[in-house]
């Protein structure tokens, strides 16, 4: 963890002074090793150095020498000063005498040289902060958004909860389907790992808890599957301990021994949440376990829940109008406020609604889509969110249609060959589909250059199985 922010980047001449004022000591007193910088825990590590004096004492003097060199390249005389000062021990008068310059020259030229050293030290640790940065945005999924609306609080919050090393050490982001409960961790993910809060991060997905047939899988299945794909990211490559309760002590030792940020995604039914509560208790501190789940958990000591909120009306404008401009739908460009409010007040401020309304609206006027809406209104929010669906499915291809009704056979994202085999779609007819369902937001398409996979959120898996091809979902 880097505890020196950029702020403090001033304080860093007099704690370089320190060090190499006890470069040929082997004590380890905690302001004298420089051990907030990156590249002295780096350092540490490499020599093996745990709590012995010598050895941490070693892994400073190896950094500052490293930043030495590369100094003397561009100020070789001041370099020669600390090297004679402190890696030799003289004093000034001895330097001086040596260098033939007065001792107040060699003073001022011992001080130069610090801030130099510093300087040095600092840029440094801002290209390993970016570096270590980048490593650990890797294991993330790709973001599916440009830009959050009306969430800045709320992450702030949960960034300040994630990055402080106590309690809560599980915190639980609630909010129905549709929400942006992903984005949020995401977001806030990606902002801890430029912070350094955390040395690893893992990112898990809970995935669909039922089976293709749409019978509910048992919770203790959940676990197993977290656990699971916990050991596989922490120990890539090793074999996996038969027993649950010997893979459970490899993780935990792995969790205890350093500060993992842990995000557990799209966790469903609320025994789930619950049954994994009880073990992500005993895995947690110094680890921090964020989770994202439709169901507020039970109240725990060791567990906060936040609620993600449906949009303002503000918000939702601007989202639409945001989105419109992003999928070019022109339509939404000529709405008014007046308009944009008559969606609202139908639909509410769920994003993953609006995105499919917006889209809708390109092929839709707005007093059709309204009227639709309208007609047998629901009071569930869930049944307003079908028939909102309804209005996108009727907008469809054929083979549109037939590629979406094949999608909750997937469980999780696939490639473009399971689509193929379970869609009964030629090559040529599923890549029209696929860009027609990713631009009425019915797919989401996750992955890099060379690999792409496509799913559907659990809405649209919800509409498909009840609406369409009428799997239960119990």
């Amino acid at each position: 963890m880097n505890d020196l922010p950029e702020n403090e980047a001033s304080d860093l001449p007099g704690a370089v002074h320190k060090a190499l004022s006890h470069w040929t000591k082997n004590t380890a007193d905690p302001g004298t090793l420089l051990s907030e910088l990156l590249a002295v825990q780096q350092a540490q590590s490499e020599l093996g150095a745990g709590e012995t004096p010598s050895l941490q004492r070693a892994a400073t003097n190896k950094v500052l020498q490293e930043a030495m060199a590369d100094l003397e390249r561009r100020a070789p005389r001041v370099v020669d000063v600390l090297r004679q000062r402190f890696v030799h021990d003289k004093t000034l008068k001895e330097v001086a005498n040596m260098m033939n310059f007065s001792t107040h020259q060699i003073s001022r030229m011992q001080r130069d040289g610090v801030e130099q050293l510093a300087d040095v030290l600092w840029r440094q640790e801002q290209e390993i902060g970016h570096e270590r940065a980048r490593a650990l945005e890797s294991v993330l999924p790709p973001p599916t958004y440009t830009r959050l609306f009306g969430v800045d609080e709320l992450c702030q919050e949960l960034i300040s909860m994630l990055a402080t090393p106590e309690a809560p050490w599980v915190v639980a982001l609630v909010g129905m389907g549709g929400l942006g409960k992903t984005a949020v961790a995401d977001w806030v993910t990606r902002h801890l790992t430029r912070q350094l809060s955390f040395s690893h991060l893992l990112w898990i997905r809970a995935g669909a808890s039922h089976t293709m047939g749409g019978q509910a899988e048992p919770p203790s299945l959940t676990y197993e599957k977290v656990l699971n794909q916990l050991l596989a990211q922490l120990f890539s490559g090793a074999r996996a301990p038969l027993e649950l309760v010997e893979r459970a002590t490899k993780v935990r030792q792995a969790l205890k021994a350093r500060p993992y940020l842990v995000v557990i995604d799209n966790l469903e039914a609320a025994e789930d949440t619950s049954i994994l509560l009880n073990h992500l208790n005993e895995l947690a501190q110094p680890s921090k376990f964020l989770l994202t789940t439709r169901t507020r958990v039970a109240k725990q000591a060791a567990v906060l829940d936040v609620p993600l909120d449906e949009l303002s009306f503000v918000d939702t404008a601007a989202f639409m109008r945001h989105h419109a401009a992003e999928t070019g739908v022109t339509a939404v460009a000529q709405a008014t406020d007046e308009d944009l409010q008559k969606v609202y007040d139908k639909v509410g401020g769920n994003p993953l609604a609006l995105k499919i309304v917006v889209n809708v609206l390109d092929i839709l006027p707005l007093n059709r889509l309204l009227d639709g809406l309208t007609q047998n209104y629901p009071t569930q929010v869930l049944e307003m969110y079908m028939r909102i669906y309804w209005q996108a499915w009727q907008t469809l291809s054929e083979n549109g249609r037939a590629l979406l009704k094949a999608m909750p056979l997937t469980r999780e994202p696939a490639d473009v060959d399971y689509l193929l085999a379970i869609s009964g779609l030629s090559e040529n007819a599923i890549w029209p589909a696929i860009e027609e369902l990713r631009q009425r937001s019915l797919l989401e398409v996750e992955g890099d250059l060379h690999e792409k996979r496509y799913g559907i959120h659990h809405l649209t898996d919800t509409f498909l199985r009840t609406e369409i091809i009428h799997i239960p979902m119990t």
